[in-house]
């Protein structure tokens, strides 16, 4: 696996080189940001807005919507009960929120307040002991400066048949090959760590978890390579997205390498 070079293109236009793992299928942004602080705070940072009038948002708005009734199909096929759920990473806690109005007793955990949303519970701390029947994370662990540490933390969090739902992007996707170091999805240097699916599945293994099941996130295909089509300073923007999304789909249905993936995680026994 080769080094690649990515640039911030949200706020300061700095460079940063994607390093392969020792052990896994996976890259890691050196360096990491002593004040990683800085790289978030654009208004255009567009998971941490709780509005805006712009065409991408409202399209943003719109997808994260369908994303929950997704996701929430998919935590109660693998749960036994609807009991406490924790968005780890919670944002401005719109699925928190989402998940509360189809029975679960959802809270979030979110350390960056500036997000928060006024109407959802936040905890300041989430390690409590065989607490949550499910624990998920949306595209939040490749901003962690320490994926270990969160997954020790969740395997003492969950009850014993408790489940771990993770979002990831997929840097083997169609769409990932086709930017190479624009593709949006690398995102340095908030996104610290970037993963296959088998490069996850077998760090998840070794820190406790098994992978019960994947399922693709099809209209991440599309958004990502949007956001690509704007690093490039594309013309026609939207109409090469959509063919990108599309084309990354299509070839998804053999390879199952989609733009991005939920891994369904459980305790190993």
């Amino acid at each position: 696996m080769n080094k690649i070079t990515c640039f911030d293109h949200l706020v300061t236009g700095d460079s940063f080189v994607l390093e392969p793992h020792d052990h896994y299928d996976i890259l890691q942004t050196t360096p990491q940001p002593k004040d990683i602080e800085k790289y978030y705070d654009h208004p255009n940072y567009i998971s941490h807005k709780k509005q805006g009038r712009s065409l991408l948002f409202s399209v943003y708005s719109r997808l994260r919507q369908w994303n929950h009734n997704y996701k929430i199909k998919i935590i109660n096929k693998h749960t036994q009960i609807k009991g406490k759920l924790l968005d780890f990473g919670a944002g401005t806690g719109s699925f928190v929120e989402f998940a509360n109005t189809k029975g679960w007793q959802s809270e979030g955990f979110e350390p960056n307040t500036k997000p928060h949303g006024a109407k959802v519970k936040y905890q300041r701390t989430w390690t409590n002991q065989n607490t949550y029947q499910a624990i998920t994370a949306w595209h939040v662990v490749e901003h962690l400066p320490n994926p270990n540490e969160f997954f020790k933390h969740a395997l003492n969090s969950l009850t014993d048949n408790g489940k771990l739902f993770v979002a990831l992007p997929n840097f083997t996707s169609w769409d990932a090959n086709k930017y190479g170091a624009m593709w949006a999805a690398y995102d340095v240097p908030r996104h610290l760590w970037h993963f296959s699916p088998e490069g996850f599945i077998s760090m998840a293994k070794d820190l406790g978890f098994e992978t019960e099941k994947t399922y693709p996130l099809r209209f991440d295909a599309y958004y990502v390579s949007l956001l690509s089509e704007q690093n490039r300073k594309s013309n026609f923007p939207w109409f090469k997205a959509f063919w990108s999304g599309w084309r990354s789909n299509r070839a998804a249905k053999h390879s199952k390498n989609y733009s991005s993936l939920i891994y369904v995680l459980q305790k190993r026994k």
